[in-house]
């Protein structure tokens, strides 16, 4: 699932643009490049920020209110606080700015807000802005074979409608489009916790999910080469696992035996297709999960994270301070 920083409302309306969405105390922008992050306060945008600092980038996150970036907040220079789904709320946020990564995405369960909403419309009013800001790059995170899944996961469909309209922009734009992400795999060690991970389909069909950190450093290297304007990337991570072996990761990371079963692919296309016209969310996860059964699902490998140590950081409560799972 694509990654998100949920929405909700933005600061005061009566304090001036100035003094309630730019925070103070910070250098201004003088001989560095600058970066503004939509999306930053989620599992990838934080680690967007902190891959942008290192390479000497100032940057700026887009936040819904302050004081939410987290492990992210000592690499971001500047907060500017607004409603990515509220265009009036962003006057200003690319001044200054001259490159623009957005991963803003819907990461919830609930029926609202809809990944039209947020994937789709709040991304747009992000090009919008760096648009009339003339930023130099205009970097966007979609989804592998998003052309392909876009017919059935409704969330996959919001973001290539936004793919469409950035590579018509004016700008110079890159796409990404990552394998899914560490954070998904928490589903996995959640159901193993209880004794029991069931897969789709056959459970040998491999996929390579990427972590934040190494899709982050991929990002950035696309975003300050020149040659990647006006193309788009697939990527996943440095490892090929069966859900099969998924699975026996997590019962490995928690020290405990259990039990792998399959579903048909069927049965939850089936589950996905009754539950999105009421819950476009979760529908949207059910559909994409369930591509799993039509086979392998690999993308060009980047990084070095593997996934076995993610679990083992994931028992051992070093990643405790971020909250990885999606909002039920």
């Amino acid at each position: 699932m694509t990654e998100t920083d949920s929405v909700g409302r933005s600061g005061p309306e009566e304090k001036s643009n100035s003094d309630s969405q730019l925070s103070q105390g910070h250098l201004p922008l003088v001989g560095k490049q600058s970066i503004l992050v939509g999306g930053a306060t989620g599992y990838l945008g934080k680690f967007i920020c902190i891959a942008a600092a290192k390479r000497g980038l100032h940057v700026r996150a887009l936040v819904r209110s302050a004081g939410r970036l987290g492990s992210a907040s000592d690499s971001c220079a500047e907060e500017f606080v607004g409603q990515a789904t509220e265009i009036e709320t962003l006057v200003g946020m690319c001044d200054g700015i001259d490159y623009v990564v957005t991963a803003l995405g819907n990461r919830t369960f609930k029926r609202k807000p809809s990944p039209f909403l947020v994937d789709r419309d709040a991304n747009l009013n992000i090009l919008k802005v760096a648009e009339a800001a003339a930023v130099k790059r205009f970097l966007f995170v979609s989804a592998f074979n998003g052309e392909i899944t876009r017919k059935r996961v409704p969330q996959i469909e919001a973001r290539e409608q936004a793919v469409e309209v950035v590579v018509q922009s004016d700008l110079d734009w890159t796409i990404i489009r990552p394998n899914g992400f560490f954070n998904d795999m928490t589903e996995f060690l959640d159901m193993a916790k209880k004794g029991k991970v069931r897969v789709v389909g056959n459970p040998e069909n491999r996929f390579n999910p990427i972590h934040g950190a190494d899709l982050a450093e991929f990002i950035i290297d696309k975003l300050l080469d020149p040659a990647a304007v006006g193309s788009q990337y697939p990527v996943g991570g440095p490892e090929s696992l069966s859900q099969r072996e998924v699975g026996e990761l997590c019962f490995e990371a928690l020290g405990k035996s259990g039990q792998i079963k399959s579903m048909p692919g069927w049965m939850l296309r089936s589950i996905a297709a009754v539950i999105k016209p009421f819950n476009a969310n979760l529908g949207s996860f059910l559909a994409l999960i369930s591509g799993i059964a039509d086979g392998d699902n690999i993308a060009p490998a980047a990084g070095t994270h593997r996934l076995a140590d993610f679990f083992e950081d994931q028992v051992s409560g070093s990643d405790s301070k971020e909250n990885l799972r999606a909002n039920r």
